[in-house]
């Protein structure tokens, strides 16, 4: 076999391997139950439901939301209530064929790009990319927790968007209107789904930079500014429809930023949040242990796809990719509190691509799969195997805990909870308690003490749940 056939060759057996890792990180999460705001979005989706109220009505709110992401969550939860007739099994289904769509959004963009770009075998770095950014860490709650499908939503709406903008570049006619048209659609849904979509004119212009830098015509002009007066517009009906955000979502600078950065950086090395939470808060020396074991494999598939490869990319396109993931990333460097994985599932974009194209044809690909499926494999089935405060050990005890109640059901209403934990009791609520047992919201009542008289569910610091009657 020629040289060039048998690195074709491995490049498909890459794509293979890392196709059946991500198959094998994710289709257990189709068993994940309900937990934390899906009761709420679900709660609230069966009440719009059942009052009649169009479908539209989500995306001009008559009072204001705490987020105002139309499509992303109210019709969302709506389809899953009145569709998909609030089935959890159902529901984790449909948010893993978003992450598909978004991993095979990201195929098309890389496509477009290493087309544009000229490179060889388009197609199998198109393939790489989309399955390389499909088995990674950070897509770990998108897929076990419903209430996220707004990242994969994100991110399809977001590469269609700049795979439309790339390919425009070549078309002629008809094609080129169509595509850059395209584009502020796609801007608008993606706005309607998440705020970091406001980011997309600036990710515009960093990927039309990558794939070569000319003279822009009038239609990429007008096509730009019109997005940048879509984002503007979004703004001023985000500022109307929406209320004050809790305190963990505030923007600001402070030593928070440097946390964050360090935050980031572990994202882009498929570090879990687990394992940082371990690192910081508990076990530090078994926390440091799991950040090395996902971190070093990670880090060992960047330095093969880029180290023999520095000719692989034009200088502009290597000032790119930290560009790109930066700006996709501003936000969450100023978030007062919350760090999350899937923050950074459009950051990780174009340096997924460049990562494709370094390997592409030789005989790196089948390592660089392997150490990428290895690492993600450490760091998803780690988090899955952690009880609480792990957040997928936190969903199996709400599910264990609501089991219970249903076989055993409160004698009287209203319902008063006793929690010693809110963090773990975070991932019931009073929303999942209202929809698993069948009572209503208003009749249930959360607090730190059992009231003088009735009956009170108490359930103390360990997790463990028992009925007292107060007297």
């Amino acid at each position: 076999m020629k040289p060039f056939a048998r690195n074709a060759t491995l490049s498909w057996l890459a794509v293979s391997l890392l196709g059946v890792a991500a198959l094998a990180l994710w289709v257990p999460a189709l068993w994940t139950p309900f937990w934390g705001d899906d009761y709420v979005f679900l709660h609230g989706a069966h009440a719009t439901n059942a009052s009649g109220a169009p479908w539209w009505s989500d995306f001009w709110p008559a009072s204001p939301v705490r987020f105002w992401r139309p499509l992303s969550q109210e019709a969302y939860w709506r389809f899953v209530d009145a569709v998909l007739h609030g089935n959890a099994f159902a529901a984790h289904g449909a948010n893993l064929a978003l992450h598909v769509s978004a991993s095979l959004g990201v195929a098309l963009l890389a496509l477009r790009v290493a087309r544009a770009c000229a490179w060889a075998g388009p197609g199998r770095i198109a393939a790489l990319a989309g399955v390389a950014y499909a088995a990674l860490t950070m897509h770990l709650l998108p897929v076990h927790w419903v209430a996220a499908a707004n990242t994969a939503l994100l991110t399809l709406f977001t590469t269609l968007a700049l795979a439309a903008w790339v390919s425009a570049r070549d078309a002629r006619g008809i094609g080129r209107v169509a595509l850059l048209t395209s584009v502020t659609v796609l801007l608008v849904l993606a706005l309607l789904c998440k705020e970091s979509a406001a980011l997309t004119p600036g990710l515009m212009l960093v990927v039309a930079a990558f794939v070569g830098l000319r003279r822009p015509f009038k239609g990429e002009i007008a096509t730009w500014l019109t997005t940048v007066v879509v984002v503007l517009a979004w703004l001023v009906l985000r500022a109307r429809f929406t209320a004050n955000t809790d305190a963990a979502y505030e923007l600001s600078l402070g030593g928070h930023v440097v946390r964050n950065t360090a935050s980031f950086a572990a994202w882009l090395l498929n570090v879990p949040r687990e394992a940082m939470r371990m690192a910081v808060a508990g076990d530090r020396l078994p926390g440091l242990a799991w950040i090395a074991a996902t971190a070093l494999p990670m880090l060992a598939a960047w330095a093969l796809a880029f180290r023999h490869s520095r000719a692989a990319l034009a200088p502009r396109q290597w000032l790119a990719l930290p560009l790109f993931a930066v700006l996709a990333y501003a936000p969450y460097f100023l978030f007062a509190w919350n760090s999350y994985e899937y923050y950074a599932a459009v950051a990780v974009i174009l340096p997924i691509i460049a990562l494709a194209r370094g390997i592409v044809d030789t005989p790196r690909a089948p390592v660089v799969a392997a150490l990428i499926a290895v690492s993600s494999w450490i760091a998803v089935e780690g988090t899955r195997r952690l009880d609480h405060p792990g957040l997928i050990g936190r969903a199996r005890w709400a599910e264990a805990t609501l089991q219970a109640l249903e076989r055993q059901p409160p004698p009287a209403l209203p319902l008063h909870v006793s929690v010693a934990d809110e963090q773990r009791f975070y991932a019931i609520g009073a929303w999942g308690l209202a929809w698993r047992l069948g009572i209503p919201l208003q009749s249930i009542g959360i607090a730190r003490e059992c009231p003088a008289t009735g009956p009170c569910l108490v359930i103390d610091d360990q997790g463990v749940v028992r009925w007292r009657e107060a007297h």
